[in-house]
């Protein structure tokens, strides 16, 4: 148990708090949501925008993820973009712009050509679509964490951060089961052919949902009380680059690291592992959402133990359990869709939702708490973004692997995934044990280090 001394104060509200957290509940949310629907629909997209020869190999499954990669590797020029936007102009006003952009982009992608009607001109056409996208994406969190944890009771950060964090998860878990539904409503043929570009469309429902919210709020009285003291830095986000702000945010760097190679594990494999076993595409999709629903529950529970553990033996705690648990976990899954054995796959879908996810119920609080208000937008955004820069390329990383693991996992992927599950409690773990607790300090007064 961590000590802190709480008082009062630390469990008082700021007015308006439920609709911030509701906000960027629903704007994380939408991020998963979309991206959702490149994993759940992996194999029908191969198929729209590859040669028919490529569409149904290992690597054009491997190619056809590049989309999320794509979303992913810009989410750096986002967060640096809008996460300066956040510390100058505001959280509120930035993240008006972000929620519109990326809920039209996600709807843009249900108008790309196919292969039969371009040629790989629909694939580059998708990348540059999903790459404007995750510009989007990346100013999102970059303003909306620190709205939401700015707007939160002190003694209950940890909570909303997981609550926060959990959209992403239950994004994921409503994008499967779309996914499942528009193929039990049209058939596997009709997806194929027309009905995935209504699946996009979709995504512009909690867009529309998060705007009108975040057009009723006002900016966090943390940033309002920094700009009416004239505190505002005149470019925010060149200030994490300068000591002490640099060391936190390579700290940050390596963690967040880890923590992508742990969401991927997931987000990149369980659709294949599923469908690779002989699941039909469906059912892996409600499977994956199934995964979804335990990966939002894991962060939103683990965010909560943090207000009472503390958030450094939180991440220690979680890093060693997933690796330790990583292969026989991600084995069940493998073999729960071989035998159909549904206790099993419920079973698979708990451990492999769980372990990759439960940590990133930290994420907003933890990183909110390392940076000050002057930069906390740029400092939260870039450093969340900053561990794509090696993990957004697994899908490359994988190809090869699965090479050398063959002898292992055959021709599914599972013990792959679990490989890239391990190194992330690794890497993340390690971060964490060398970066400072966080609990109780007040996000006015962050001393950087």
């Amino acid at each position: 148990m961590v000590r802190v001394q709480w008082s009062p104060e630390h469990y008082k509200w700021p007015p308006r708090s439920g609709s911030a957290i509701a906000s960027q509940f629903v704007g994380f949310f939408l991020d998963a949501y979309d991206l959702t629907f490149v994993t759940a629909m992996t194999t029908i997209l191969a198929a729209v925008l590859m040669p028919p020869t490529l569409s149904k190999s290992v690597v054009g499954y491997f190619l056809t993820l590049l989309g999320y990669a794509f979303t992913m590797i810009a989410r750096p020029v986002g967060s640096a973009l809008f996460g300066n936007f956040a510390d100058r102009i505001g959280r509120r006003d930035t993240l008006m712009i972000t929620i519109l952009g990326y809920g039209i982009m996600s709807a843009v992608t249900a108008a790309i050509p196919t292969y039969a009607q371009v040629g790989w001109a629909a694939f580059w056409i998708y990348a540059v679509i999903r790459f404007i996208l995750g510009i989007f994406v990346g100013g999102e969190y970059a303003a909306g964490h620190p709205f939401a944890m700015e707007y939160s009771a002190p003694r209950w950060r940890g909570l909303v951060s997981g609550i926060v964090q959990g959209g992403f998860s239950w994004g994921v878990a409503l994008g499967g089961f779309v996914v499942s539904a528009f193929t039990a409503m049209f058939g596997v043929k009709a997806m194929y052919a027309y009905a995935w570009r209504y699946v996009f469309l979709t995504g512009l429902i909690p867009a529309v949902v998060a705007f009108i919210i975040r057009f009723t709020m006002p900016d966090t009285p943390i940033f309002q009380e920094v700009k009416e003291k004239g505190q505002l830095e005149r470019i925010p986000f060149f200030s994490i680059f300068k000591p002490p702000a640099l060391w936190t945010f390579l700290q940050v760097l390596v963690f967040m690291t880890g923590l992508f190679f742990s969401s991927y594990s997931m987000f990149d494999f369980a659709v294949g592992i599923y469908t690779r076993a002989g699941l039909p595409e469906g059912l892996a999709s409600f499977y994956y959402g199934i995964m979804g629903v335990f990966a939002a529950i894991a962060a939103t529970l683990w965010g909560l133990a943090s207000d009472f553990i503390g958030r450094k033996r939180a991440l220690i705690i979680s890093a060693v359990v997933s690796a330790v648990l990583a292969v026989p976990a991600y084995y069940v899954v493998y073999y729960s869709a071989v035998v159909r054995s549904v206790p099993l796959l419920v079973l698979g879908a708990l451990l492999m939702g769980w372990l990759s996810q439960w940590p990133w119920g930290l994420v907003p609080v933890y990183l909110s708490e390392r940076f000050a208000t002057q930069r906390r937008g740029s400092g939260v955004g870039f450093g969340y973004s900053s561990g794509i820069f090696i993990s957004a390329w697994m899908p490359l990383y994988s190809i090869p692997l699965y090479g050398v693991f063959a002898a292992i996992e055959g021709t599914n992927i599972w013990f792959t995934a679990a490989f890239w599950l391990i190194l992330a409690g690794v890497v993340y773990g390690i971060a964490a044990a060398i970066g400072p607790e966080t609990i109780g300090i007040d996000l006015r007064i962050v001393r950087e280090r």
